[in-house]
């Protein structure tokens, strides 16, 4: 699954990796390949019976469609390699296989797709590209039998149609819940912090969007494939638009996030934040906003080097993260600073929050160094409150907050660090 569109740091692809995860994530990501290399192969001629006489020749089409499609991509990124990258293309060809061949021809054509993908530089640790094919594998097996049981004998293509878009309709919604699921798996029982780009990813409603629109041209594929097989041709635009569909959303994700520590640019969530914040006046909601420094940071560098500087960030951001809930949204201020909307936030819940960060951050163990300390201002804005600043609307200015939140921040500061202090915004 790519965040970048230039040089993005790999991580190890060794077996070790693997092996250090937690024996859940081990267990899940096993057994969903074991399933994967049994399923196609027991279900073979069981599910789906295919639908052409030359089922080695459309295998291989199918394969050289994907190809072409990564290809396609490579050109459009540029030829850049990455450590993150939704693989939608590659769904639209293991459903396209899932329709078109019976089952067992589903192993050997994701196997050829994603061996290819990663050649040609999509460079995950080996073990999750290898859990992603078994996924797309096992969706794919779900699709194909949902396809089969409502056609039963008949073709795709019969008659008007109606019956093969059901058809496509209901595979697709399996397949893609299928892959969700086994991709939430994957997501929550590996350590958060191998996580964070899946965990966001999956939270996200464009993502879902973007899926079933892929695998509904991997449908109208295959319906094309069936019917009249040179008019694929003239799907190679519409391959185009998918495929610059899939590179989009990584695209923005990389815009609108820090590279080094994961979280949202604060341009970002100053828009998503003014969002939540009018949401929760017209509810009658409280919210606050929680700024945080991490104390003595330049001394930190000076004294045991950039580089570690560098880790200590991408560890407090992290720990910041994994303290809020879902709906909270956090971003690197910038420098070693960072800022968080909380919705439905009141002050008592806001103050208890920041200490809980306050007491992560203290708490990190970073090898090699003294640790490190953060001290958090938080602002609350409870209901009815009124902004003069809020252009005629009574609702309280998001920028007027934040400068409240840094005043308590430097109220925190001045206490002696390591500690909180939260306010009324005013």
């Amino acid at each position: 699954m790519a965040d970048g569109a230039s040089t993005v740091r790999v991580r190890s692809s060794s077996m070790p990796a693997f092996l250090s995860t937690p024996v859940a994530c081990q267990l899940w990501v096993g057994s969903a390949v074991v399933a994967a290399l049994v399923l196609p192969v027991a279900l073979d001629h069981r599910v789906g019976e295919g639908h052409t006489a030359h089922e080695p020749w459309t295998a291989l089409a199918i394969v050289a469609a994907s190809v072409v499609n990564v290809e396609i991509g490579r050109v459009l990124e540029g030829g850049a390699a990455f450590s993150q990258r939704p693989h939608k293309a590659l769904s639209t060809w293991a459903f396209a296989c899932a329709i078109v061949l019976s089952v067992g021809w589903l192993l050997p054509v994701v196997a050829c797709c994603y061996a290819h993908a990663r050649w040609r530089g999509l460079r995950v640790p080996l073990w999750k590209w290898v859990g992603s094919a078994a996924y797309v594998v096992l969706a794919g097996v779900a699709a194909a039998g949902v396809v089969h049981t409502v056609l039963g004998e008949e073709s795709l293509t019969r008659g008007n149609g109606l019956c093969g878009m059901v058809a496509v309709l209901a595979g697709t919604a399996a397949f893609l819940a299928v892959q969700t699921v086994m991709f939430h798996g994957s997501a929550y029982l590996n350590e958060a912090s191998d996580e964070t780009w899946l965990r966001r990813t999956l939270r996200q409603l464009t993502f879902y969007l973007t899926e079933v629109g892929v695998l509904l041209v991997g449908g109208l594929t295959a319906a094309v494939w069936i019917a009249a097989p040179w008019f694929l041709v003239l799907l190679l635009p519409v391959f185009v638009l998918a495929q610059r569909a899939a590179l989009h959303e990584p695209l923005r994700q990389r815009a609108e996030h820090d590279d080094k520590t994961g979280l949202l640019r604060f341009e970002a969530w100053d828009r998503q934040a003014r969002t939540a914040a009018a949401r929760c006046s017209r509810h009658g909601r409280p919210w606050s906003v929680l700024f945080a420094d991490l104390d003595h940071f330049k001394l930190f560098n000076d004294t045991w080097g950039h580089l570690a500087g560098d880790l200590a960030l991408e560890a407090a951001a992290a720990v910041i993260r994994d303290e809020l809930r879902d709906g909270d949204l956090v971003a690197r201020f910038g420098g070693e600073e960072f800022c968080v909307f909380l919705p439905g936030t009141g002050l008592a819940d806001g103050r208890a929050l920041a200490e809980r960060v306050r007491a992560a951050v203290a708490a990190t163990d970073l090898p090699g160094t003294q640790g490190l300390t953060v001290s958090v201002g938080v602002a609350t804005v409870e209901p009815g409150c009124d902004s003069s600043s809020g252009a005629g609307t009574g609702a309280p200015d998001l920028a007027d907050v934040v400068r409240s939140a840094d005043r308590a921040l430097y109220a925190a500061k001045e206490g002696g660090r390591d500690t909180t202090r939260a306010h009324l915004a005013h």
